[in-house]
């Protein structure tokens, strides 16, 4: 989810506030659509959704030009529908290609490290390589010079949005088909670790600047820093008020360094 809403950041729309809302509705539909057509019909339909959401995302944000708001509400949306099609219980599953998905280690490495893996390649290829990618970059930079050049600002904000929200997809399909069960309170509170994976990875706040993979080397710091302080008997406040204070470090170090860089 870092690494997706490293486009969000780069593209010049600062965050979206939707993700964990998001995940867990797409859970649930995974969790559903898995029960009754079976696996990968599940996928599918769960991608397609997703796609549907961030394309909706991204016209909303075009259109009322405030992406933490928007996606504020979207959250709140997407969560209400994840309790409404759970009925509010444990929705679980029986499948043996999601247990092998959540719970199989390739060469003694989990899927989900795979996963992870391979979707930082691609999308720093996307970012490095490709057209959309500099659209993406450059939108960013200077969201009024690449109107006035005739770049689709409002449909890289689309393909930012629905690149969050398939990489949320992945997220809810791998913790679904591990833990064999879905419901609408899953990932709650998780979008602060989010943005803290982007901010820690160096991806500038303003825009046009960054890549994915300093966004996945972001949350592998964060999830250390997570798991040492649990592993330590840290108390939930304690960890939170120091995953704060990374983040306010490294932003300010960041913006040092820029400003001395000019």
């Amino acid at each position: 989810v870092a690494i997706g809403m490293s486009y969000i950041t780069i593209s010049g729309n600062l965050f979206a506030l939707s993700a964990s809302s998001l995940g867990a509705l797409l859970a649930v539909i995974f969790a559903l659509s898995t029960a009754e057509f079976g696996f990968a019909a599940g996928i599918i339909l769960t991608l397609l959704v997703a796609t549907f959401c961030g394309v909706a995302q991204g016209m909303a944000i075009t259109i009322v030009g405030n992406p933490i708001i928007t996606t504020l509400a979207f959250g709140t949306v997407f969560r209400g529908l994840a309790a409404l099609f759970s009925g509010n219980s444990i929705l679980r599953i029986e499948s043996e290609a999601a247990l092998w998905l959540g719970t199989a280690r390739p060469l003694g490495v989990p899927t989900q490290s795979w996963v992870f893996i391979l979707v930082a390649a691609a999308s720093w290829f996307v970012i490095r390589y490709l057209r959309l990618g500099r659209e993406i970059v450059l939108c960013g930079a200077n969201p009024q010079a690449a109107r006035a050049s005739g770049l689709r600002v409002g449909w890289v904000t689309s393909v930012a949005c629905v690149a969050l929200c398939l990489c949320t997809a992945i997220m809810a399909i791998l913790t679904v088909s591990q833990f064999a069960q879905a419901k609408a309170d899953l990932f709650m509170g998780y979008d602060f670790d989010y943005i803290a994976a982007v901010l820690v990875g160096g991806i500038a706040l303003r825009g046009g600047l960054g890549s994915p993979v300093q966004a996945a080397m972001g949350a592998v710091l964060v999830a250390l820093l997570q798991n040492y302080m649990l592993l330590n008997g840290l108390s939930a406040g304690l960890r939170m008020t120091i995953v704060g204070l990374l983040v306010v470090v490294s932003i300010s170090i960041f913006h040092l360094l820029q400003a001395k860089s000019k």
